[in-house]
């Protein structure tokens, strides 16, 4: 097939010539169509190849959410450049050195210049075994890893997820997820290929249901790739997209996908629900089941990873799920060691445990290691850990993840400070890696063998003895009614830290629903972990509080909850 054999950005370029005037992107109010897409990053590219990117040099990619990220990723693979994505959210520690380590020669901000004097396309000598992107995921030895995709793996993917999920031209698909994890190129490459159009939600849509839904019926979204547990933070029933919901990143409850399969007929019936499944060193991924009509596997375990897209190779090595084919990365860049280990015989041992079920689907059976998924993101306990004892009045630590996404850390000795703990993480750590909750012990048990017993301290109770100070206001009360439901506690006093008594990112999403709906004010994950207690929170809700009389439309509404 020849677009096997092509470069993404060239499978898009084709499409652009098909349909030039359609619309490609839409950030918010702002839109471009294919016709504009392609000249603004073919400017781009030249800009980028007079600066001397060529053939797989690494270009960064520090942009927020919006028309300039696409514009970014589509000139950097035009100049034949690889981008490395990078959150602006990440402290500057862990930029500089995602920058350093992956050599980037040039780094674009959201203040790039693409004015040149020609909008030609530059036509590097980029061929399909080149590097498209290199993306970094958490690292067991304390620092992150880039895994090196290169065009030819990227392609096969995109192709053959177009293929699976029967993905139309047309469609209107929307990404919500950060760019520095490549959940999102499940919807961003395929809508550019097929001629759709591609809605880049903003950070404050995307943690906020209530906007996201308002977006949604507005805007009639087609296809949407999201991770389960953010899905159900956001209120599914209204943000249930017409054609495609994709679930990927962690695993789906059963029990939890019934009841959002029993939801989707009434309020989206012509939508397919599919999960999808695979680690970043396989391209995105290489597993799709598609959840139908048909009775789902008994018990209230997790949903069927499924079957291989064309040009994956999946096998059972000792229980170990490992993959070979068209998606296996070139390895990991700078680090061989590491590369020859886990790419052996081109094959990719993913450390995630599967068994085959009797209609050859794949079953997630967990971990061989102590990796966990937080959100969708991949992260190594290890990881946290050496940051922690980085720190100089830190003897032990471990880190343990409980229920979905709450991460609890354990430090001796009990002298610490956890808010200067907490600062300390963030300064090196992205956000969804620094624990909800610090427990503060003498010492850390001790197997037979002197390894740390992590049974032991999951066993330990996170509940802490606090003063609770009563709300005072209608609404301190109505936020402390809020955050008691959601944490599952008593009471909440109002100088309590929500995050101290085991919040997280996707509770305070569903926070922010609730919020919104008492309140009738917008607010953003920032105000949350700005204002971390009832007292401060309140301050910000009545500073925000709308003149006009509360929304009434949404009326009454089925809850599905993760």
């Amino acid at each position: 097939m020849v677009a096997l054999n092509s470069c993404l950005h060239e499978l898009i370029e084709a499409q652009a010539q098909r349909t030039p005037d359609a619309p490609a992107v839409v950030f918010e109010a702002q839109r471009l169509t294919y016709r504009e897409l392609e000249r603004r990053a073919n400017l781009l590219a030249h800009h980028l190849v007079a600066l001397g990117v060529g053939p797989d040099t690494t270009v960064g990619l520090h942009v927020e959410r919006s028309l300039e990220l696409i514009v970014g990723i589509l000139g950097i693979l035009k100049a034949g450049g690889a981008y490395v994505p990078i959150d602006t959210s990440y402290p500057a520690e862990r930029v500089a050195f995602m920058v350093s380590d992956s050599g980037a020669k040039v780094v674009l901000t959201k203040e790039f210049d693409w004015q040149a004097e020609r909008a030609a396309r530059a036509a590097p000598a980029v061929k399909p075994h080149h590097l498209a992107y290199v993306i970094y995921t958490s690292g067991s030895t304390g620092k992150p890893k880039g895994v090196c995709i290169e065009h030819r793996n990227i392609v096969n993917y995109v192709l053959g997820v177009i293929e699976r999920l029967r993905l139309e031209p047309g469609m209107s698909y929307a990404t919500v997820s950060t760019i520095a994890a490549d959940l999102g190129n499940t919807v961003i490459f395929p809508a550019l290929v097929t001629g759709g159009c591609l809605h880049v939600i903003s950070q404050e849509r995307a943690e906020n249901g209530g906007l996201l839904a308002e977006y949604f019926e507005r805007e009639k979204i087609d296809v949407l790739k999201i991770v389960p547990s953010h899905f159900a933070a956001l209120s599914p029933e209204r943000v249930m997209p017409r054609r495609r919901l994709i679930l990927g990143g962690e695993a789906s409850r059963l029990d939890w996908i019934e009841r959002l399969r029993a939801l989707a007929p009434r309020i989206a019936p012509d939508c397919e629900i599919y999960n999808h499944y695979g680690p970043t060193e396989t391209t995105v991924g290489v597993l799709t089941y598609h959840v139908g009509q048909a009775p789902l596997p008994n018990g209230r375990g997790t949903l069927p990873l499924g079957k291989p897209l064309p040009g994956i190779r999946v096998e059972l090595i000792d229980g170990e799920i490992c993959i070979g084919g068209a998606g296996v990365a070139r390895g990991y860049l700078n680090r061989p060691e590491l590369t020859a280990e886990k790419f052996a015989g081109g094959v990719y041992r993913t450390g995630d445990r599967g068994r085959e079920l009797p209609d050859g689907n794949l079953e997630f059976r967990g971990r061989v290691d102590h990796q966990v998924k937080v959100n969708g993101y991949r992260v190594e306990l290890g990881e946290i850990e050496g940051v922690l004892r980085a720190h100089p009045d830190v003897r032990e630590a471990a880190v343990l993840v409980k229920h979905v996404s709450h991460l609890v850390a354990y430090v001796a000795p009990h002298t610490m400070d956890p808010a200067g703990l907490r600062e300390h993480l963030a300064a090196h750590l992205p956000r969804y890696m620094v624990p909800s909750t610090f427990m503060l012990v003498e010492r850390l048990p001790l197997t037979a063998n002197g390894k740390v017993d992590r049974q032991a301290l999951a066993e330990l109770p996170l509940q802490k003895e606090r003063v609770v100070a009563a709300p005072r206001t209608d609404t301190e009360k109505a936020l402390a009614a809020i955050w008691s439901e959601l944490l599952q506690v008593e009471s909440v006093g109002v100088n309590d830290d929500v995050f101290d008594l085991g919040a997280h990112s996707l509770m305070a999403m569903k926070a922010l629903t609730q919020i919104r709906d008492a309140f009738d004010v917008s607010l953003s994950l920032r105000n949350l972990f700005e204002h971390p207690t009832i007292a401060g929170l309140a301050e910000a809700v009545e500073a925000l509080s709308l003149t006009k009389p509360r929304n009434q439309a949404h009326g009454e509404r089925e809850e599905i909850v993760l």
